[in-house]
C-alpha cells in the first residue's frame, strides 16, 4: 500500500525545527596552506612577522638625502653627489631617506643629475606598511580565496585552522548505474551525489561519497548505520518519496526518529529530515531539479547554520515576462533566464517541475515564490537569485519560442562574439506575444512555408510591427511509417500526432484535406506528443504505425517518408533592437557563413 507524509511542514517551520533540532558545531581540523581554499577559518589569522620588515624602495633608482636634492629645478639641475644605486625591494641604506627613480635621472660623465627634488621618503616602503607582526591578516569565519593564500603565505602562515563538517553521501536505487556506465533502458546514471559533493565542498564541508546501494530496507539501514559512524551529516539520495520502493523512511525510523517528513516546497517535496545518535540524517529526492532544491535551501541552510559559507548568488530586481501561478502555502523556486531588453531586466521562466534538468542548466537565475503568494502577474516587479556573475547579465540574449535544433548551434557560434543566447520554451503564440510585449531580443517561431501560416501565425497578432526576419533552418517533413503509406490503408494505422497549431500538424491536415481524407476515420489522431523525437520513437518501437517528423529522424530511425512540405525555422526580430550591438551579433552569426556549414554538416 502507497505511504503518505507525515505532514506537509512549511518551509521557514522546517528551517526553524533543523536548527532547533542540531545546534552549530565546534568541529576544527588543520590543513595545509594549499588546501585551504575554500574552506572557513576556525580562528583568527594573525601575522608572523612584518611586511616588509625594513624600509625598501619601491622602484629602480638612487637612495638620496631628500634635502640633499632641495632647489633642483629644470632650469637649475643639481647633481646626486652623495647617493647609492638601488632596485626595487632592496633594502634602503641607512642615513638615506628617499629615492628617486632612474627615469627620472640621467648621467653626466658618471654623475646622475635631476631637476625635481626629492621629498622625504619618497617611493619608499615603510617596515610594516603592508602589515605589522601581530596585526589580523583574516578574521574567524572567513571563507579563504584563491588570492587570500598567496597574502597568507606572505605573512608567514602555512597551516590553517579550519571548520570542519564531515558529509556522507549515500545514492540508493537498484535503477542506478555509476558514472561512465550507459545505462540500460529504466536505468538512470547516478549523478545526484556528484552534483551534491560539488556543491557542499564548494561551501567548505569534507564530503565522502559511498556506494550504490540497491532498493533493499536491510542494505540501506546498513548502509545508513556506516555513514552516520563516520561522519556528522548524511544525505540519502533517492528513496525518501511515498512509493514502494521508497525505504529511506523506514531506514531511518529504525536507527532513529523522523523531524519531519515533506515540506510544503515545489520542487523538493519529498524531502526528509531524521535524527541519529544526534546526527542529521537528510532524505533528498531523486528528481535532480528537486535535489538541487533541497540541497540549496535545507543543506545549504544547515551548513551555514554550523558555521560554513552559502555560495549564495546576487539579486536582482527585474520584471516578470509572462503570468506565472503557483499554490498557496508552497514556497515555490522556479529556473529562470533574465536579460536586458531595451533598458529593462526581463526574467522568462522555464519549465517547472523537479526532473527537468535542462531548465536548471539553460537558466541563469531562480525566482522564488513565497508561501503566500497565488502567482505573479506578467510585468510585476520580482526578485530573482542569480545564478552568474551579475556582469553576465549585459551580455545576455533571451529568445523566447520553439527551441529546435538548429538554435543550439547558433547558441554555440554565438559564444565566440561575447554574447550568450538563452532559449526559453514557447508555443508560436507565445513567442510572438513575447516580440509583442517587448519582453525578449528575438522570437523564435517554427511555422508552414506558406504565406498563409505566415499571416494566421505571426502578422495578424503584429499589427504595425517592424519586424527582421532570419531564418535559421529549413526542415522537410513529413509522414513516417513502418510500411507502405497510401490513403486506401490510412484507417489501419495508428497515428501519433504533434500539437494543433505545430507545423507537423498543419501540414498533416492540410495533406488529408487535399486527399479528401476525414481525420476522424484515423486512429490516434488525438494522441498528441510533444516532440519530433516522441514521433519516431513512437513509430520506431512499435507503438504507432505513423506520425509526422523531419526526414532526417526517420533516415536514422531506418522508416519510410511520405514528404508534406517544409517548415522554417525563424527568429523574428524588432527592427528597432536590430541596432543594439548583442542583437547585431545574434544577426550576423545566424547569417553567416560557418553557422550555415555547420548546419549543412549536421544535415539540418
Amino acid at each position: 500500500m502507497p505511504r503518505r507524509y507525515l505532514n506537509l511542514t512549511p518551509l521557514s517551520e522546517a528551517l526553524a525545527s533543523m536548527r532547533r533540532t542540531f545546534p552549530p558545531l565546534d568541529r576544527a581540523e588543520t590543513v595545509p596552506l594549499r588546501l585551504a581554499v575554500g574552506r572557513v577559518t576556525a580562528e583568527p589569522l594573525y601575522a608572523e612577522y612584518s611586511v616588509p620588515k625594513v624600509d625598501i624602495a619601491t622602484f629602480d633608482g638612487y637612495a638620496v638625502r631628500s634635502e640633499d636634492t632641495l632647489g633642483a629645478q629644470d632650469q637649475r639641475p643639481l647633481p646626486l653627489a652623495d647617493c647609492a644605486r638601488i632596485n626595487t625591494g632592496e633594502v634602503l641604506p641607512p642615513s638615506f631617506d628617499a629615492v628617486v627613480m632612474i627615469e627620472d635621472t640621467w648621467d653626466d660623465g658618471g654623475t646622475p643629475w635631476i631637476r625635481k627634488s626629492a621629498a622625504p621618503w619618497q617611493h619608499v616602503r615603510h617596515s610594516g606598511e603592508d602589515i605589522r607582526a601581530g596585526e589580523l591578516i583574516l578574521p574567524k569565519g572567513h571563507q579563504v580565496r584563491p588570492f587570500d593564500i598567496g597574502a597568507l603565505a606572505t605573512y608567514g602562515i602555512t597551516m590553517v585552522k579550519v571548520r570542519s563538517v564531515r558529509v556522507g553521501i549515500v545514492p540508493t536505487g537498484s535503477d542506478l548505474v555509476p558514472l561512465g556506465v550507459a545505462p540500460a533502458p529504466g536505468q538512470t546514471i547516478e549523478t545526484n551525489t556528484l552534483m551534491a559533493e560539488a556543491y557542499l565542498t564548494r561551501m567548505g564541508a569534507t564530503c565522502r561519497r559511498y556506494g550504490i546501494v540497491p532498493d533493499d530496507p536491510d542494505l540501506i539501514r546498513d548502509a545508513l548505520e556506516e555513514a552516520v559512524a563516520e561522519n556528522d551529516l548524511v544525505i540519502l539520495s533517492a528513496g525518501s518519496s511515498a512509493g514502494t520502493r521508497d525505504f529511506s523512511r523506514d531506514a531511518v525510523g529504525a536507527l532513529g526518529e523522523i523531524v519531519f517528513h515533506g515540506i510544503a516546497v515545489r520542487p523538493g517535496k519529498p524531502v526528509l529530515l531524521g535524527n541519529v545518535g544526534g546526527k542529521p540524517v537528510l532524505g533528498m529526492p531523486g528528481y535532480p531539479v528537486a535535489a538541487q532544491t533541497v540541497l540549496r535551501e535545507i543543506v545549504g541552510d544547515l551548513l551555514a547554520w554550523w558555521g560554513l559559507a552559502a555560495p549564495r548568488g546576487e539579486e536582482l530586481d527585474v520584471r516578470l515576462s509572462r503570468k506565472m501561478t503557483s499554490d498557496l502555502g508552497f514556497d515555490e523556486f522556479v529556473p529562470v533566464s533574465v536579460g536586458r531588453v531595451d533598458g529593462t531586466c526581463w526574467a522568462t521562466p522555464h519549465p517547472r517541475g523537479g526532473g527537468i534538468q535542462m531548465a536548471v542548466v539553460r537558466a541563469n537565475g531562480y525566482l522564488h515564490i513565497s508561501a503566500g503568494r497565488e502567482g505573479i502577474e506578467a510585468g510585476e516587479e520580482v526578485r530573482v537569485r542569480l545564478t552568474v556573475p551579475p556582469a553576465m547579465i549585459a551580455s545576455t540574449l533571451v529568445c523566447i519560442g520553439q527551441r529546435s535544433p538548429a538554435l543550439a548551434e547558433l547558441q554555440n557560434c554565438l559564444s565566440d562574439t561575447g554574447y550568450l543566447l538563452h532559449c526559453c520554451n514557447a508555443s508560436t503564440m507565445g513567442a510572438v506575444l513575447a516580440i509583442r510585449a517587448k519582453t525578449c531580443h528575438a522570437a523564435s517561431v517554427c511555422i508552414p512555408e506558406t504565406e498563409a501560416a505566415w499571416n494566421d501565425l505571426v502578422l495578424r497578432y503584429l499589427p504595425g510591427v517592424d519586424l527582421l526576419r532570419v531564418q535559421v533552418a529549413r526542415t522537410e517533413l513529413g509522414i513516417i511509417s513502418a510500411g507502405d503509406l497510401d490513403t486506401d490503408n490510412l484507417a489501419s494505422f495508428r497515428f501519433v500526432n504533434r500539437p494543433k497549431g505545430s507545423p507537423a500538424r498543419i501540414l498533416l491536415d492540410a495533406w488529408l484535406d487535399r486527399e479528401g481524407v476525414d481525420a476522424g476515420r484515423l486512429a490516434g489522431y488525438e494522441n498528441e506528443v510533444r516532440t519530433p523525437g516522441a514521433v519516431a520513437a513512437a513509430v520506431g518501437s512499435g507503438f504507432a504505425d505513423a506520425g509526422v517528423c523531419p526526414a532526417g529522424m526517420a533516415r536514422e530511425a531506418g522508416l519510410r517518408f511520405t514528404p508534406l512540405g517544409y517548415e522554417s525555422c525563424e527568429l523574428l526580430i524588432r527592427k528597432e533592437l536590430a541596432g543594439d550591438d548583442g542583437v547585431a551579433s545574434l544577426i550576423r552569426t545566424a547569417q553567416s557563413p560557418e553557422f550555415r556549414e555547420r548546419l549543412r554538416s549536421l544535415e539540418w
